[in-house]
């Protein structure tokens, strides 16, 4: 016993320093990156959003905090709305690229029950938002308005949840900040305005956490988790049909309830309970997968695709370093011109190509793995990029939206630390152990900035306490010293 709680209290230090080390490594690679373009003005403006973003919040959220919670959060939830829907109101686009290929996905759904799409097919996960987007426009039409109207409702959903989860973590005050975080978020509001499963499963994903919360609290009443387990295997089965990482969240409980929360030592209802709620989890999750999977197959009229072979083989290219590029995409259309190939067949071609090119090429995984993790997570300005064609002053909103990420990213190393120090064995663990599963998953697949969108709610949860504990020591700090010369 005395080495099982040796080995929890070891894994909590552990996932935390990995955790800190990536931001740390991110941090760096920002301040000391001297080729970059406008250099000075990134690195000024940096600084000076953290302070300020520091002193004003902490000022904000202790104001807010003697008014009426209902109030609050009423008005942080118009706040977020409001702020949302006029980016999407003023600024439009028409879907184009892979955006364009979800929307013409759902208008498909949306008129006939079996549509023939092998590209969907070959790539499933297209049919989890284009299927939930079909549903609304069976109702309002086909407008190129409603997938940016659906993201502003989805952000002001998720805003409520990271209130919520912040609440039950810490205080009212870390929610607070948290929100105000997530409201006046640069990229996260330019990405609404674009038809993208993104704002989707990350609203997904906040309900599963908070999920995780209820039934973390309720762990002594057998029959009301068991139920909770059920409506989370839900949960993750539909994030799963938008963006098929279901299985880290999944792994994140799994390490939570056994490895880090150790109050089921000497309480054996406690133990037995949480191997009721996650195997149930396990199991519903397996039964509605394979159920989708034979969904999505009879709405494509062909079996889809069940290994990213594809992925895999584009995540291990040294020359486009993990990302999209024509020689691949040549090389699949090549097998998929091949008629006696189902979609499945194409990909475990796929599959087979790229275990030729990690095992029989000459490749440089230190470097390979190094780029990657720059290119997924070094930058949040890829937003501006896709909307540059409609935007007038596209630079001022890159810079704009990196110095807001790393004024973010310092901002959680900071909670990390007060985590860490506090050894938190709370769903921030979950939140860590996301951040870190997403990181490495992307390590052996195609990489794009666009995928840590979701990983944005750690870093605004993480950095939320760092401000309140940051604004907490400097108050008491300089009060002290103000007081002490007056």
């Amino acid at each position: 016993m005395k080495i099982y709680k040796g080995f929890s209290n070891f894994s909590v230090y552990a996932i935390y320093v990995i955790y800190g080390v990536m931001i740390l490594g991110l941090m760096l690679y920002f301040l000391f990156d001297f080729r970059k373009g406008y250099y000075p003005v990134y690195t000024i403006g940096f600084l000076l959003f953290f302070f300020m973003s520091v002193l004003i919040l902490y000022r904000i959220s202790s104001i807010l905090q003697q008014m009426s919670e209902k109030y609050i959060l009423f008005g942080l939830i118009l706040l977020c709305f409001i702020i949302k829907f006029c980016w999407i109101w003023f600024v439009r686009i028409e879907p184009l690229v892979d955006y364009a290929t979800f929307f013409y996905t759902a208008v498909d759904l949306s008129q006939n029950e079996i549509i023939q799409n092998r590209y969907v097919a070959l790539f499933p996960h297209i049919f989890g938002y284009s299927s939930f987007l079909s549903i609304f426009m069976k109702i309002f039409g086909a407008s190129y308005m409603l997938p940016p109207i659906l993201n502003v409702i989805l952000s002001t959903i998720s805003v409520t949840l990271i209130y919520f989860i912040c609440k039950k973590i810490a205080d009212q005050r870390i929610a607070i900040v948290a929100s105000l975080l997530w409201i006046f978020f640069p990229s996260q509001t330019i990405y609404n305005m674009f038809a993208l499963s993104e704002p989707l499963y990350t609203t997904v994903l906040l309900s599963i956490i908070a999920l995780m919360i209820v039934i973390h609290e309720k762990l002594s009443d057998r029959l009301k988790t068991f139920g909770y387990s059920l409506v989370l295997a839900v949960l993750l089965a539909f994030m799963n049909m938008s963006r098929p990482i279901a299985a880290i969240p999944i792994i994140a409980l799994a390490i939570w309830f056994f490895i880090i929360d150790i109050k089921h030592i000497g309480n054996k209802k406690i133990f037995v309970n949480k191997i009721i709620n996650l195997v149930t989890v396990i199991i519903a999750y397996s039964f509605l997968t394979t159920l989708s999977d034979h969904y999505i197959s009879y709405r494509l009229g062909e079996e889809i695709a069940t290994v990213p072979g594809y992925n895999i083989h584009v995540g291990f290219n040294m020359d486009s370093y993990g990302q999209w590029n024509q020689h691949d995409s040549d090389l699949l259309y090549y097998y998929n011109d091949m008629k006696e190939l189902s979609a499945n067949d194409v990909q475990r071609k796929m599959l087979e190509e790229a275990k030729n090119r990690i095992f029989h090429e000459d490749n440089n995984f230190f470097k390979l793995f190094c780029v990657k993790f720059l290119i997924f997570l070094g930058k949040d300005d890829a937003a501006v990029g896709y909307a540059s064609s409609v935007l007038d002053h596209p630079l001022r909103l890159q810079i704009l939206s990196d110095v807001y990420y790393y004024s973010l990213l310092l901002a959680s190393l900071f909670g990390t630390f007060i985590v860490f120090k506090k050894r938190e064995r709370s769903v921030v663990i979950v939140l860590c152990l996301y951040t870190i599963g997403l990181t490495m998953a992307q390590m052996l697949v195609e990489v794009s900035s666009r995928y840590h969108y979701s990983l944005t709610i750690s870093f605004v949860i993480l950095a939320s306490i760092g401000i309140i504990r940051l604004g907490d020591y400097i108050k008491l700090k300089f009060g002290k010293t103000y007081r002490k010369r007056l």
